[in-house]
């Protein structure tokens, strides 16, 4: 913890972020690894032989065994499609799309924080600079440069600061990136899962 004490408070604030920016990368992690793991090649081809079979009920019962994203948008789709009589395309396609924003608040949940993380972080650290260098100039002013310890504690403060805000900046940047990534393919997958449901209907 000598680090945390010669950065002093802001080397504080940074650790504050780095936490913030933790939490929300094992949360998102988790999520992805239970909610999104399957395969949506497969979803959409155990989907299409059940439908060609014209086994509505099991293909419903199978999206719901299916804890993705694209699963939820196709289940919407079939139960408003086949339960509540819904054979308009534009009807189903706006329930599509409703289903989809709802899906997009869970995808991106507390990725603001890992945002947060990645961009506050550096400048926070910046700030810590300026002000380590200026403690070590304010020394230099009253002491003199006699004591080379009274330098280099402002210094000192300066460089832990630095290397704080870059330590929790650099994996926080990587993996917000990854994710946002992720989710732009997750996306697309919807989209193409529920295209290919709708020319289903088209039939």
């Amino acid at each position: 913890m000598q680090f945390m004490k010669i950065g002093g408070l802001l080397m504080w604030f940074i650790f504050a972020l780095g936490v913030l920016g933790l939490y929300a990368i094992l949360e998102r992690t988790v999520y992805f690894m239970i909610r999104e793991k399957n395969s949506i090649a497969n979803l959409n081809k155990k989907l299409k032989d059940m439908l060609e079979k014209n086994k509505i009920k099991e293909a419903i019962v199978y999206l719901n065994s299916n804890k993705s994203s694209s699963a939820r948008v196709l289940q919407a789709i079939l139960i408003y499609g086949y339960k509540e009589n819904k054979k308009s395309l534009e009807a189903l396609e706006e329930k599509g799309k409703e289903v989809a924003i709802q899906q997009l608040r869970h995808l991106e949940r507390n990725m603001w924080l890992i945002s947060v993380a990645a961009h506050v972080a550096p400048l926070v650290g910046l700030l810590g600079t300026v002000t380590g260098m200026i403690k070590a100039f304010q020394a230099v002013a009253l002491y003199g440069t006699g004591d080379p310890a009274v330098l280099a504690k402002g210094i000192s403060e300066a460089l832990y600061t630095t290397a704080g805000g870059l330590f929790v900046a650099i994996p926080a940047m990587i993996l917000y990136n990854y994710y946002n990534k992720k989710i732009d393919s997750i996306i697309s997958d919807m989209e193409q899962s529920s295209t290919e449901l709708l020319n289903y209907f088209r039939r």
